[in-house]
């Protein structure tokens, strides 16, 4: 899994009431300070990826072709990024999106965005390889593991990670169920508790081993002193506010994509039943 869905997505915010609402102005520049603009650019990709390993399943390219289809109209960036922002719209105060941004403004964490955009990129996978490779040699000292846990803990990625992961797969499944022949579906609710219970039982433990991994390279410049820096962003009230709020904003963003899909579903299901 590419590190944009993991890494790019959670930095600062101030407390405020939910009353009052952001302009798109003041949200589309937070995205882009914080990264987010950037992760969502990779989208596409990223669900392409996914599709093409459902293309086996089908007996028949037509009905393949139906199901990316079917899929793209809901999985899409442009979608994602769409609910994304409206969610900080309705849900953010104006002054307290200023507030981030004016975080975002300091050289510390201008530095610290980069070098995770950087880890990000496509073209750092073949040093991915190399890097892991050499764990086994010079694996990180426990206190940097500790470091990166608690990153975690304090992003909350592992939680939401699950969350979006098992989202995209039942939509998935659900879209596949329906090309399905009629004696050969299931339905919503069995579908969905078969794909639950076959998910291992440590999946979010391996999710977070996982995620703590890649956080290994991606801030494996960086010194101890400074991730500690970092963390403690996270944990004022500033950094927590955001970071809920980011991850309410994924979780919207994918809820809404998965609500355009089963319209198309549902579109497609009378079409073959004509």
């Amino acid at each position: 899994m590419k590190i944009k869905l993991i890494t790019i997505l959670f930095f600062a915010l101030l407390c405020g009431n939910s009353f009052a609402q952001s302009s798109s102005t003041t949200v589309i520049e937070l995205m882009e300070k914080s990264g987010s603009t950037a992760m969502f650019k990779q989208f596409d990709e990223i669900i392409s990826a996914k599709i093409a390993e459902k293309k086996s399943s089908f007996e028949k390219g037509e009905d393949f072709n139906k199901f990316v289809t079917v899929m793209k109209s809901g999985f899409n960036s442009k979608n994602a990024e769409k609910y994304y922002l409206e969610y900080f719209e309705l849900n953010t105060r104006e002054d307290s999106l200023k507030s981030i941004i004016h975080i975002y403004e300091s050289q510390f964490m201008q530095d610290m965005n980069k070098i995770e955009l950087a880890a990000s990129d496509p073209a750092k996978q073949q040093e991915q390889l190399i890097y892991f490779q050499g764990l086994k040699e010079n694996p990180p000292s426990p206190e940097r593991v500790q470091q990166l846990i608690t990153l975690n803990n304090e992003l909350g990625i592992s939680e939401m990670t699950v969350k979006i992961l098992q989202n995209m797969i039942i939509t998935m499944s659900q879209g596949l169920n329906s090309v399905q022949p009629k004696d050969k579906q299931m339905s919503p609710a069995e579908l969905e508790q078969k794909i639950l219970s076959s998910m291992p039982a440590n999946f979010s433990e391996q999710m977070t081993n996982q995620i703590i991994a890649l956080s290994m390279f991606t801030y494996k410049d960086v010194s101890n002193e400074d991730l500690n820096r970092y963390i403690q962003v996270w944990q004022t009230p500033t950094g927590k506010y955001f970071t809920k709020n980011s991850l309410e904003a994924l979780n919207y963003s994918f809820s809404k994509l998965g609500e355009i899909i089963g319209k198309s579903l549902d579109v497609f299901v009378k079409e073959n039943q004509k």
